[in-house]
């Protein structure tokens, strides 16, 4: 099966036809090529910003908003539930892109004369301010649903009811064009920090990941992890489980990463006998995970750098030792869905060899080792490291079509020259392959930046910020589990409706200053780490986890039982972040190797064993009783010490003993029954 499609009912998937939320419309003919230019352009204007110098902040944030906007409304149709939407594009929708594209790139062709009259905008500006707050929420619905523009909108009104509100949460309440010109004209809301971070970080690591995948790298990585752990019980989940943790590090894209590795991970997994809603449940959580895995991480990430003022080198340092434990969780959840279903290994004549397997593409670790090397160890600035990268990854492209080309000239299959044209061909449609990946991935994450910048920018019009950190300190009444666990749960109910970096952006803003008045004393890092683990695990939730669609479309599986089964398997780590509040350790805060050791240890075991309990199995079916037990250990590893450590090893080893002598009894009843019939 091919890497770059999947079969849906007889109906070929390509992966140039899917972006970060989804499938794009690929209209034909000259309408066709102009989409296609457009999204070439913007991603080229992106790469030589990224090597040869970004423009002012706001020059380059309008730019990178105006067309990402205009190609919001030119991907997405009005009706994304209509097959036949997507083979053309209604005239209006063309009038609406180039409307929004005029309405951003307004602030680009009149920034001299606008940055002289901040705070005195002229009616054009508030018009054009309107036209485009309207139109960001309108390419909001288009590319997420309805969820993320009602939550902007709900904020929006906010300025202009204050006045009637209770003096908790109430103000003074402001004018529309207080409100338009804290949106549009400042760099406080639509052109503040979320939409920065996509004009530049972000763009960098898309355009690294879509040549990373252009270059062949996404095969090799299936293929190498089904080498490593094919021959396990349950081998493809679980090999699904580690090329998408290895494929989520560097493409950062739930989706792109989901139709990679799922297109030969998910049928593998059907064909050993898991169900297709499991198989596309596990890869959807698997692919989800891949946003909190360093070194790239997701869009979120790179927007808590610029939040909280923390070098993003240092972001992916501390994320690493949660986003191990959290993939073993995975994997021990895709080990126990194995062995309670009696799953079996792959076929050992399927199982390809490692070592041939690892030296055929060894290769490909060069970009990875670049990136690393640039951006946790040089510590440079992420588009820097990330530019080296793109360039190496592009470097890997150019040297397997010139390998290809002496190859097809040493077999006889082309002369020299019809061989360069060749290969040179193929090179110029890898390249542009990669860039037009890049702007389909990246339109729905500009406009849901724009819609955070948004909702950031009228928290900091009106103090909202600090009204519900008072009223979250008051509900909580200074009680920081309460507190964590209500933002928990808050941020999974927006999950039901934002993307990662929009709820993100709106916790961040809201809960963390509240979870840091309560207990002043933690670490930044930890109270953000903890926000952003709770809004990628709310991204399996339908409606809005897409990764789940795309999966289930490879499945040929009900996408919202496909999306529950994947928040299921996610849910083996549930406890995870409040054991790196509790314990900063887990974030190599101020800490040594052996605490290191220690805490990552206990922390295994509390998922291991929450893991057990939501599959209600360990060596058989637990029991209520058991499952209580298991919990309780779970939860105990949230604050560890060496009592709790003590007592809960013993209480397991207990219960994995009499679990194997119940076990052992089942299995000689089973077989006297047997030889009684």
């Amino acid at each position: 099966m091919s890497i770059e499609s999947v079969v849906n009912h007889g109906e070929e998937i390509d992966l140039s036809k899917l972006s970060d939320e989804g499938r794009v419309r690929t209209p034909a003919g000259k309408l066709g090529l102009l989409v296609f230019a457009l999204g070439i352009g913007w991603s080229l204007f992106h790469f030589y910003t990224l090597g040869f110098g970004m423009l002012t902040s706001v020059l380059q944030r309008s730019a990178h908003l105006s067309l990402g906007l205009a190609l919001c409304f030119l991907y997405y149709p009005q009706n994304r539930k209509k097959t036949e939407n997507y083979d053309t594009i209604a005239w209006y929708d063309i009038v609406i892109a180039a409307v929004a594209f005029i309405s951003i790139f307004y602030i680009f062709y009149n920034y001299r004369e606008i940055v002289t009259r901040v705070g005195a905008p002229t009616t054009t500006d508030l018009w054009m301010g309107g036209l485009a707050i309207v139109l960001i929420l309108i390419g909001a619905y288009r590319a997420f649903g309805l969820a993320l523009p009602l939550v902007a909108l709900v904020f929006l009104i906010y300025p202009f009811i204050g006045q009637y509100l209770p003096a908790l949460i109430g103000h003074r309440g402001y004018r529309l064009t207080r409100v338009i010109n804290e949106l549009y004209i400042t760099n406080a809301g639509i052109f503040g920090i979320p939409i920065g971070v996509s004009a530049t970080f972000v763009f960098a690591f898309v355009l690294f990941g879509s040549f990373f995948q252009v270059s062949g790298a996404g095969s090799y990585i299936v293929r190498l992890a089904f080498a490593i752990l094919g021959r396990f019980r349950g081998g493809p989940a679980k090999a699904s489980v580690l090329a998408s943790g290895f494929m989520g590090s560097i493409v950062g894209s739930s989706v792109a990463n989901t139709v990679v590795t799922g297109s030969i991970t998910i049928p593998t997994m059907i064909d050993t006998g898991f169900d297709r809603e499991v198989a596309g449940g596990v890869e959807t959580a698997a692919s989800t995970n891949g946003q909190f895995l360093p070194p790239v991480m997701g869009a979120a990430a790179f927007i808590m750098a610029e939040f909280t003022g923390i070098p993003y080198w240092q972001i992916a340092t501390a994320a690493l030792l949660p986003a191990i434990i959290s993939y073993a969780g995975l994997l021990a959840m895709v080990h126990l869905q194995a062995a309670k279903t009696g799953m079996k290994a792959m076929p050992r004549e399927r199982i390809p060899p490692f070592a041939r397997t690892f030296f055929s593409g060894i290769f490909y670790w060069i970009p990875i080792g670049v990136l690393v090397y640039y951006l946790l160890i040089r510590r440079m600035t992420p588009f820097a490291a990330g530019y080296v990268a793109i360039l190496t990854a592009i470097g890997i492209i150019i040297v397997k079509r010139g390998v290809t080309l002496i190859a097809d000239v040493r077999a006889g299959r082309f002369t020299a020259v019809p061989a360069f044209f060749e290969q040179a061909r193929g090179f110029w449609k890898d390249l542009l392959s990669g860039l037009d990946n890049s702007a389909k991935s990246m339109a729905g994450i500009a406009v849901a930046c724009a819609s955070a910048g948004i909702i950031v920018g009228v928290v900091t019009l009106t103090g909202m910020g600090m009204r519900v950190t008072l009223l979250f300190s008051v509900m909580a009444r200074g009680n920081l589990f309460i507190l964590l666990l209500s933002s928990a749960v808050l941020s999974i109910i927006l999950g039901l409706g934002l993307p990662t970096t929009a709820k993100y952006a709106v916790m961040a803003t809201l809960v963390a200053p509240a979870i840091l008045a309560v207990e002043p004393n933690l670490p930044v890092i930890a109270v953000h780490l903890f926000i952003l683990y709770y809004a990628i695990l709310a991204d399996d939730t339908p409606p809005v986890g897409v990764a789940a669609y795309a999966a289930a479309a490879i499945a040929r599986s009900d996408p919202i039982r496909t999306g529950i089964i994947g928040f299921k398997f996610d849910m083996g780590a549930f406890f995870l972040p409040f054991m790196f509040v509790y314990n900063p350790q887990f974030l190599l805060v101020d800490t040594t190797w052996y605490e290191v050791m220690m805490i990552g240890t206990t922390g295994l075991f509390g998922i291991i064993c929450l893991s057990a309990v939501i599959q209600r199995w360990l060596i058989t079916r637990l029991a209520l009783w058991e499952a209580a037990i298991l919990l309780a250990i779970a939860i105990a590893m949230i604050w560890p010490s060496l009592l709790t450590d003590a007592v809960s090893f013993v209480a397991f080893a207990g219960l994995f003993l009499y679990q194997r002598h119940k076990k052992k009894t089942q299995l000689t009843q089973e077989t006297a029954g047997a030889a009684a019939s």
